[in-house]
């Protein structure tokens, strides 16, 4: 269940920014652009990790997930080094985007930070059309539409957006 209790979810951010150096440090490796099912493989890992993350109703976490897996695209006949360079440059940028929220939310304690995070690691997500069969996008877009409905219903009436 969503928690409101100020600065306690500093942990969640923590975590968050832990994660986040180790998959850091992953695609830092040497060699790594050339080895393009390595990176699909990370890039569907970050996505994963992300999402047990973020607080939403297990089921729907758990739907989600598996749908994304089954749908992961990881035939990598006929890519090139230039695309592997792509996908490592889109987990960097989700990195570091996802790293700013989580830093701004440690450094300012305030009841809507945890689900600020939340957001924020969703509309971060590395997660390309390309990445997925073209089958299963509308069953995975409908499911990111429920979760950003179940944030949309958790907003309190007196939020300020900032």
């Amino acid at each position: 269940m969503f928690e409101i209790i100020g600065c306690e979810d500093s942990r969640k951010g923590e975590n968050l920014l832990g994660l986040l150096g180790y998959y850091e440090a992953i695609l830092e490796r040497k060699g790594l652009v050339t080895r393009i099912g390595e990176i699909r493989s990370l890039k569907l890992g970050l996505i994963l990790d992300l999402l047990k993350t973020v607080n939403i109703a297990e089921d729907l976490k758990a739907n989600l997930m598996t749908s994304v897996v089954s749908a992961w695209e990881m035939n990598c006949n006929g890519k090139t080094s230039e695309e592997g360079d792509d996908e490592i440059k889109t987990m960097e940028c989700c990195i570091a985007a996802i790293r700013k929220n989580a830093i701004t939310a440690l450094h300012s304690c305030n009841p809507i930070n945890p689900m600020q995070l939340d957001v924020a690691v969703m509309f971060a997500l590395p997660l390309m059309i390309r990445d997925l069969r073209n089958d299963d996008l509308p069953k995975i877009h409908d499911l990111l539409n429920q979760v950003m409905e179940t944030f949309r219903e958790r907003k309190e009436p007196g939020f300020v957006h900032c």
